[in-house]
């Protein structure tokens, strides 16, 4: 087996200004599930100029392709008040490593030199052992490995601590809801359901188990990843054990019973 490549980053990290239009935004604040779309981009464009590549297309040392799959999120939003239509935003993305096969990168937004929101995503690569089989998706080594600094935080550390006390006690609750997903909404270019779907399915869910849920901006909000499924596969929402802050989604059999955690999600909003 050819050895793994290292590669010394050119670039770890990325400054930019974006004028805030209706896509970029919500009723009140920023908008979640846009900005983990493009962040999702900057993560991956990050990882490829760490690697000295021009593309964001991953390979093994067989040649197989990878993808940057994302093992925890975090959004903090601090001034929702502070954006609005046409006002400028200042965006930080640095890129560290956390521990042998994950990669995380941080990206802070200010308005005017005041930080309004922070994202971190924490991706590993995977890739399927079975081609259009969402299934037999597995961790998996790229040939080009970066050289990047520790993460100067711990989230990817307790994220992992979190994640295993969740898989290895699943709790379903007994209140739970049908949640269905679109091919063409949800999945990405490979087939696998998109991460900011997550947090729209978590939406759906806590809107529909929440007794007199209102709409309100987030202020915290933090999601574990533990599965995909096949395009157009519905998944189901739960709170477990009545916790209106903490929601987890799973996948289904026969659209009613639960075969397998998805993701677990804990929020607070203002």
């Amino acid at each position: 087996m050819t050895p793994a490549a290292i590669a010394r980053s050119p670039s770890n990290q990325r400054q930019s200004q974006m004028t805030l239009g209706m896509a970029q935004l919500a009723p009140c604040g920023i908008s979640e599930d846009w900005w983990l779309k493009y962040l999702g981009d900057v993560h991956w464009q990050l990882i490829a100029e760490a690697v000295g590549q021009n593309t964001t297309v991953f390979r093994d040392v067989h040649g197989r392709q990878l993808y940057a799959a994302f093992c925890a999120t975090e959004f903090k939003q601090r001034q929702p008040e502070l954006v609005g239509l046409g006002r400028k935003l200042d965006v930080r993305s640095e890129l560290w490593a956390v521990g042998r096969s994950r990669i995380q990168s941080n990206h802070s937004l200010l308005a005017n030199g005041v930080e309004v929101a922070r994202f971190k995503l924490v991706s590993t690569f995977v890739a399927h052992m079975e081609a259009g089989n969402n299934a037999s998706v597995r961790r998996a080594k790229p040939y080009l490995i970066p050289v990047l600094e520790p993460a100067p935080d711990c989230f990817a550390q307790e994220a992992s601590v979190l994640a295993k006390q969740y898989r290895n006690n699943p709790q379903p609750g007994a209140d739970y809801v049908r949640l269905p997903t679109h091919i063409g909404m949800d999945f990405n270019a490979v087939g696998l359901l998109y991460f900011p779907s997550f947090t729209r399915l978590f939406e759906h869910a806590e809107a529909a188990t929440s007794p007199a849920f209102k709409w309100r901006p987030v202020k915290h909000r933090q999601i574990l990843y533990f599965g995909n499924i096949a395009p157009g596969e519905p998944v189901l929402g739960s709170a477990p054990n009545g916790n209106l802050d903490g929601f987890t989604i799973w996948h289904s059999k026969e659209n009613t019973l639960f075969r397998g955690l998805l993701a677990h999600c804990d929020v607070l909003r203002f």
